[in-house]
């Protein structure tokens, strides 16, 4: 630090009976810690420092109700937080600063009994957000709720068999019929109709958490999205084509956390060709509703996606919908798919042409353009089962290799 931040640091402004005590060692870092713990704490302390020096401060003073430890240049950073962590104990609030930008660290350090850990650099609405968080007590901390936000990814076989109009239409429902928060993240940058489905104008907030998931907080996520209603909210993009996103590895578990703090259900639109994420995406899951057509082409493109899907996220949950059967294009039945596929088709919906286009000229959902489709009918049972207690579906394990046999044999039906 250069020597008029260490006169502002001397043993005599460290005020022992400070509410917000801040050990940082940076003067970027210093400058933001000073302006936002004075909006939120009478005459804040900080000076020069990291986990020893807060060791040696809380050996000689009460505890205060908030402690700022910057872990830049500490070597085992999750061990001194559990040693701070235990000293404090359960009424002061531990907010850890460090440089390392990665997702099962900030996990272990929320584990460890940290409020926030915040990347550098320190921004004036990430710190501003920690201290809101401490200030806002849980509502009904004590009552049972689900362990997890349920994270449910929705991919199609193949383009054109509907999985982005069963994507909204299982979001509408959630928020609407079952009154959960709920978030619809459409993760096709390029192509995505998430946002044209409910007449809504996409924004770029999307890339930019996949690009710089640093920057993802509360606020941040705030200004992203577009509102539905109170209820719905939805985060989409229309990138152009000229350039490719540079995604931070760490950016799908990063806003998918993010997204949790907020919302009940967070419904995922993947399309079936994000190579970049769509691993992360769904390791991620919670459920995935896989939809197809009963074609012969996406019998082998399911085929596929199941054993990513077994490959990525082997104890996750698959609904399978045949969507759009019925059609004069349809390469076999059913019992022949399913036969082939390995597994149970959980759900058919007949081809519905005119509840789609009522959808799309409207701009609004099926469950409002369209009530009576059977679209909806199907996709508010997958919601049923999907509701907190309720009995998900088993994936099966069977075999996929029978496709070529299937060709030889024919057509049947």
């Amino acid at each position: 630090m250069n020597a008029v931040t260490q006169e502002t640091l001397t043993d005599a402004n460290l005020n022992t009976s400070s509410d917000c005590v801040a050990f940082v060692t940076d003067n970027q870092t210093f400058g933001v810690v000073q302006m936002v713990s004075e909006q939120y704490f009478e005459a804040p302390a900080i000076r020069d420092g990291s986990t020893k020096e807060v060791m040696e401060h809380i050996a000689h003073a009460s505890s205060p109700r908030a402690v700022i430890v910057d872990l830049s240049d500490v070597s085992e950073p999750l061990t001194d937080v559990l040693t701070l962590s235990s000293a404090l104990g359960d009424s002061t609030c531990l907010i850890a600063i460090g440089t390392v930008n990665d997702i099962n660290l900030y996990r272990d350090m929320m584990e460890a009994g940290v409020s926030d850990y915040l990347v550098k650099p320190v921004t004036e609405k990430s710190l501003a957000m920690a201290f809101e968080h401490m200030h806002t007590p849980e509502p009904e901390q004590n009552q049972a709720k689900p362990e997890r936000t349920q994270r449910v990814v929705v991919v199609g076989a193949r383009g054109g068999v509907g999985s982005s109009a069963v994507a909204v239409t299982l979001a509408w429902l959630l928020a609407e019929e079952q009154q959960r928060r709920t978030a619809l993240v459409d993760l096709d940058l390029e192509f995505g109709t998430v946002a044209l489905s409910l007449d809504l104008e996409p924004t770029h907030g999307l890339r930019e958490a996949l690009e710089n998931p640093s920057r993802l907080d509360s606020l941040f996520i705030s200004s992203a999205i577009a509102k539905v209603n109170d209820r719905l909210s939805v985060l989409a993009t229309e990138e152009t084509m000229t350039g490719d996103v540079e995604f931070n590895p760490s950016a799908i578990e990063i806003l998918f956390d993010t997204l949790a703090r907020n919302n009940d259900s967070i419904i995922i639109d993947l399309p079936r060709a994000a190579v970049g994420f769509r691993h992360r995406v769904l390791k991620a899951a919670t459920h995935v509703v896989l939809v197809t057509d009963l074609t012969l082409a996406s019998l082998r493109d399911a085929i596929r996606i199941l054993s990513m899907i077994d490959e990525s996220a082997p104890n996750t949950p698959v609904t399978v919908v045949a969507n759009r059967a019925g059609r004069k294009d349809d390469a076999m039945s059913k019992g022949d798919f399913q036969k082939t596929l390995g597994r149970k088709v959980d759900h058919v919906v007949a081809e519905d042409r005119r509840a789609l286009k009522q959808a799309a000229d409207s701009g609004k959902p099926l469950p409002v353009s369209a009530k009576s489709s059977k679209v909806v009918g199907t996709v508010r049972e997958i919601a049923k089962k999907l509701s907190p207690g309720k009995g998900a579906p088993n994936k099966a394990n069977g075999k996929t290799s029978g496709l070529t046999g299937w060709m030889k044999r024919g057509k049947k039906e």
